[in-house]
């Protein structure tokens, strides 16, 4: 185990062996996560990310349904009003993102990773809290799960 002051961790070899991997698609506790946030972290800017987080294929598809049924409603609706040119293509734009929205927020309740996107969240929150977390190095995680992380910045003096 390396990083800021080379601090030495003996883990728990008793618990359930899994891979680093594998424990990223399961929610940990932050003691877990502190030994090395950088394993957990995800880029919040890269669309490979938010889309595994939201939940894929299945999430999108669910935010096309969403806005079609949205626009079609409305277009069901302004068939029998007048609407000037401005006012149709707002209100058309609007009923879009509306059915794009609640689209996506049931496919994301249905598919999304919630776990991953905790430990995420944990991992940004850990390392822009303590900078020097981002140093850490580990392996073998599944050893480390309920070990407190010995290293001297994270103890508050």
């Amino acid at each position: 185990m390396g990083g800021h002051g080379h601090s030495h961790t003996h883990g728990n070899h008793h618990n359930l062996k899994e891979s680093d991997e594998q424990m990223q698609g399961k929610i940990q506790r932050i003691e877990t996560i502190k030994h090395y946030p950088n394993h957990w972290h995800l880029d919040p800017f890269a669309s490979a990310n938010i889309s595994q987080v939201l939940g894929g294929t299945p999430t999108f598809a669910y935010g096309a349904l969403g806005a079609f049924f949205s626009l079609m409603y409305y277009r069901n609706q302004a068939a029998h009003l007048q609407y000037n040119f401005y006012a149709n293509n707002t209100r058309t734009a609007g009923r879009i993102f509306f059915g794009l929205f609640l689209g996506l927020s049931i496919g994301y309740l249905q598919f999304g990773d919630r776990q991953r996107l905790h430990n995420a969240w944990v991992a940004e929150r850990l390392r822009r809290r303590y900078p020097e977390s981002m140093d850490l190095t580990a392996h073998d995680l599944w050893t480390l799960k309920g070990v407190k992380a010995p290293h001297e910045f994270y103890r508050w003096n």
